[in-house]
């Protein structure tokens, strides 16, 4: 049962951590917005032209998503039904985090965001003026969609402050001694990536 439980949590560690590294590599692209639609649209273009490799690596997102959504609900149900009693969830309660508390519903809001961010903007109409540039900086100058990136962000903020260093912690490589300091590291980290998203549709709302 332990072992089967170890399993679960490096499982949802290693695709969690998969998916923390495309995060990454998605920001640094995405930067390339403040740059305008030439710059924008060619680093669009480039990962297009990887053809066959882009879809490779597209399915192995989506699988990655589906391990880490699948073993994150087992995980929290089988975690609820071993609580049998409730005193034992507030004892926990003063050495939780903000992040770990709303693991769950940060996860389903992200979960949400992306489904809605990649049909806005993979299957979107690129054709238009200034193409896929054009089309991100149109989708900004609405407020609401502007307020559904940002608290999608804000919601990843929350799930990679906890994440990050969780997964490392459940993958047994960091010594007790440092977790903390991995843990306020991951959480900062986090912070960064999400404000560095959050960036992007203000710029566009407030300079276009």
């Amino acid at each position: 049962m332990a072992s089967a439980s170890i399993l679960k949590k490096s499982a949802m560690a290693v695709s969690g951590l998969a998916w923390f590294g495309f995060v990454i590599a998605h920001l640094l692209g995405n930067f390339y917005l403040f740059s305008g639609p030439k710059k924008f649209n060619a680093y669009a273009d480039f990962l297009h032209s990887t053809g066959k490799l882009l879809w490779v690596a597209e399915a192995g997102l989506i699988l990655f998503l589906a391990v880490h959504v699948g073993f994150a609900v087992r995980v929290t149900l089988e975690n609820r039904k071993a609580r049998s009693r409730p005193y034992v969830v507030k004892q926990t309660n003063g050495e939780a985090t903000v992040g770990s508390r709303t693991m769950a519903v940060a996860g389903i809001i992200l979960l949400a965001f992306i489904v809605t961010h990649v049909n806005m903007f993979k299957f979107g109409d690129h054709g238009r003026e200034d193409g896929l540039w054009g089309l991100v900086v149109r989708t900004f100058q609405d407020p609401l969609m502007v307020g559904w990136y940002v608290l999608g962000m804000l919601a990843l903020g929350l799930h990679l402050s906890h994440g990050i260093g969780s997964a490392f912690q459940s993958l047994g490589i960091l010594r007790p001694d440092l977790r903390p300091k991995f843990h306020r590291a991951g959480t900062v980290v986090g912070w960064l990536i999400a404000l560095g998203f959050i960036s992007m549709p203000l710029y566009a709302l407030i300079r276009f």
